[in-house]
């Protein structure tokens, strides 16, 4: 039998000491380093969204989830994990969340409850990792009595380990997502959200996010861009109301005390200058036509043109009127739209019993309209109640109580044109010109003004197309032409004017009459300016800002109330 040295065993004994006394290594800390949604909307309402997690798993875990509940009629199809941009995981349908960790490793599946769904998979090995998580949420775009509407929660608070950065991108498949047709909100976390020029819409965190930070998205579609079978007998105001609830969108600028110093010092200068404007008016006849928009012709002495300008887009074409210095009469812009949703069906005029003309929305032609006339189109409807008839006096009384819709919608028809014709190449934002292609269209469209003011169409009437004769009615309407526009056509044949029009001539007076009752009241809302946001509490006095009337800027880390998908919990566990 082998006897050991003793100094073999002081050896053995000196060893057993210093690795029994020495301090355990700490525990990986677990980290979400990025994490990264994109959201594809598609027309059926449904959207496939696409999670992307940069995390360091930590130790002591054994699996990853993502909370989904207060799903409604929303349900979670084709759910997919890839670890890496290759490895597909293995689906094994329901979840066991008891399972080891080697057990879970290398696959994926859902935990079905009450209210929703976890989304769960296996971490495999501890470290870094990058998850996709690929799945469609069916029935996640809601229609609306006047607007679509998507509200969901998509990052929950109460996360393992709360992201470092955070962003979410949307866009809808084959149509452009833009100020002309969505309005977007944030809410739940102190970030930006933005339109992007390929017609992407981004919300982005500015900072690591805590621990009851979420995401909640709220973006609102004019009709005609899905046709979702989840439908809400309910207006977009109401849901805007609770999201509201207690929202603080701050200012859209960076608060920095040297930059308020600068701001408080050019603000004096512009006093001061404002008081002697008068004075370089007079000797030095500048008048403000630094803000005209310079035309490179005279409008009075351009030719006549007898087609439609500028693709018969009615905001571009109240913008240059406006901007040059030529602006169209109070409500002319309202009541041309008016006239083209009549003359394309989305509006028809009835008579009641006693002979008063009302307005039905049919709903029908609407992709025919431009954006402009679509977006009023919803707000009169909003205003015609479930009868969906608008009745006289119906919209001025609703508009009392809603004048902030009326107002913006006056407002957004001025941004708009702008920003179409930006779009279109015909205007620099920089210079706050029209491009030589703008030049091009306006002289256009100022010798359609012209053709309207002077034109007999005595021998022309076989040159004169039906459908065009609607459109000179819309534009007379914008140029305040009207009932000139109106005699003249009349005067050509009275049987092709009803044949054009679909309405007798002694129904004219009603549709101008309806149509001018609207565009006045649209007309008072937008000169009495931009009213208060009065709903809810605990606002902040910012809420006309672009991001509280949904144009993207900041967004609030408070309100966001009614949304669905979401929960409280998920990351590592």
């Amino acid at each position: 039998m082998m006897t050991l040295r003793p100094a073999f065993v002081r050896f053995f004994l000196f060893l057993a000491v210093v690795i029994l006394s020495a301090p355990a290594l700490p525990a990986r800390e677990q980290k979400v380093r990025d994490v990264d949604i994109n959201i594809t909307l598609i027309k059926n309402g449904n959207i496939v969204v696409h999670e992307r997690w940069d995390v360091d798993t930590g130790d002591g875990i054994t699996e990853w989830y993502l909370v989904r509940g207060n799903l409604g009629d929303i349900e979670i199809e084709r759910f997919s994990v890839y670890d890496g941009d290759n490895d597909k995981l293995q689906d094994v349908g329901e979840w066991d969340v008891n399972r080891s960790r080697a057990e879970k490793a290398g696959k994926y599946g859902i935990v079905h409850k009450a209210d929703g769904v976890e989304l769960c998979w296996g971490v495999g090995e501890y470290g870094d990792h990058v998850y996709h998580a690929i799945y469609v949420m069916t029935r996640a775009v809601k229609s609306l009595q006047d607007y679509d509407m998507m509200h969901l929660q998509v990052l929950s608070p109460g996360l393992s380990s709360p992201p470092e950065h955070v962003k979410v991108r949307v866009n809808r498949d084959e149509i452009q997502l833009d100020t002309t047709n969505t309005r977007i909100w944030g809410f739940g976390f102190a970030g930006r959200s933005a339109f992007e020029e390929d017609g992407t819409i981004v919300f982005e965190s500015e900072g690591p996010l805590d621990t009851e930070d979420s995401v909640i998205l709220l973006l609102r579609f004019d009709k005609g861009h899905f046709s979702s079978p989840s439908v809400q007998d309910r207006p977009f105001q109401e849901v805007l109301d609770q999201a509201m609830e207690g929202a603080d969108f701050g200012s859209d600028e960076e608060k920095d005390p040297i930059a308020t110093g600068i701001a408080f010092f050019f603000t004096s200068l512009f006093v001061w200058f404002a008081f002697l404007r008068p004075i370089f008016r007079i000797f030095r006849g500048i008048g403000g036509s630094d803000n005209k928009l310079k035309l490179a012709f005279k409008p009075s002495s351009v030719d006549w043109y007898r087609d439609i300008p500028l693709d018969g887009d009615l905001r571009m074409a109240n913008y240059i009127l406006t901007r040059s210095g030529n602006a169209p009469p109070a409500g002319g812009l309202p009541l041309a739209a008016v006239l083209r949703l009549i003359h394309n069906g989305c509006l028809r005029v009835n008579r009641e019993a006693e002979g008063e003309a009302v307005l039905s929305f049919t709903d029908n032609n609407l992709d025919r309209v431009d954006a402009a006339s679509r977006s009023l189109y919803s707000v009169l409807k909003q205003s015609s109640g479930k009868d969906n008839l608008l009745q006289d006096k119906e919209f001025s009384n609703w508009a009392k109580d809603h004048s902030r819709q009326v107002y913006d919608w006056s407002k957004r028809a001025k941004e708009e044109g702008v920003s179409a014709l930006n779009q279109a190449g015909l205007y620099t934002p920089a210079k706050k010109t029209l491009t030589e292609a703008g030049q091009f269209e306006a002289r256009r469209l100022f010798g359609l003004k012209s053709f309207l003011s002077k034109f007999t169409l005595v021998d022309q009437r076989e040159a004169i197309e039906a459908n065009l004769w609607k459109e000179y009615m819309v534009y007379g309407a914008l140029f305040g032409l009207t009932d000139r526009v109106c005699k003249q056509l009349k005067d050509i044949d009275p049987s092709l004017f009803k044949e054009a029009f679909r309405y007798d001539l002694g129904d004219l007076d009603s549709v101008l009459s309806v149509g001018r009752s609207l565009s006045s009241t649209v007309t008072r809302a937008a000169l009495r300016g931009a009213p208060s946001y009065s709903s809810g509490s605990g606002g902040s006095s910012s809420r006309s800002s672009s991001s509280s009337r949904g144009y993207g800027g900041s967004t609030s880390r408070s309100g966001g109330r009614g949304y669905s998908g979401g929960g409280r919990g998920g990351g590592g566990r």
